[in-house]
């Protein structure tokens, strides 16, 4: 039985990720529906993008293949830099979002009773989930950015031989 390659587990992490963004999108969209918060939209657009990217760029792995070397490494670097947009995207929405709904903020533009208890579980849950994608996440964007790394000097030692 073969084991599977850097490029594949890493592959199955994304994959993993985008299915940890589906339960916060939808325990998100159980509290409060789209007009009545923009700072939850926010943080639900960040997921669902995670998500959609995430799925893309890991069945890639195995449905997408270039036979030119510089064409490959372009991808890698575009889905890089794509990554780590998203992983700033996701703690930028996921702090306005913390802010908004667990600190005391939430009290000086609310009522104190529109969340009951399971409401709260459920954004703390959402929050949890995304927690979990954003580490996730960062640990997929720094193997791979040193992927890159890796590859780019040995691409510059082989130019500079010739």
């Amino acid at each position: 039985m073969k084991c599977l390659s850097v490029k594949e587990s890493i592959a199955i992490v994304e994959i993993v990720i985008a299915l940890l963004c589906l339960p916060a999108i939808l325990l998100l969209s159980f509290v409060l529906t789209f007009p009545d918060d923009m700072k939850m939209f926010l943080y639900q657009c960040s997921l669902a993008t995670t998500m959609v990217l995430c799925l893309l760029f890991g069945f890639s792995t195995w449905f997408y293949n270039s036979n030119y070397p510089k064409t490959r490494f372009h991808v890698r670097i575009f889905i890089v830099i794509v990554l780590w947009t998203m992983f700033i995207f996701g703690v930028v929405t996921g702090v306005l979002f913390d802010m908004q709904f667990f600190d005391k903020y939430l009290y000086g533009h609310f009522e104190h009773d529109i969340l009951d208890g399971a409401e709260t579980l459920t954004l703390y849950a959402a929050m949890i989930f995304g927690i979990i994608v954003l580490f996730l996440l960062f640990i997929v964007n720094i193997i791979l950015t040193v992927g890159v790394c890796r590859r780019a000097r040995k691409g510059r030692n082989r130019s500079t031989r010739r």
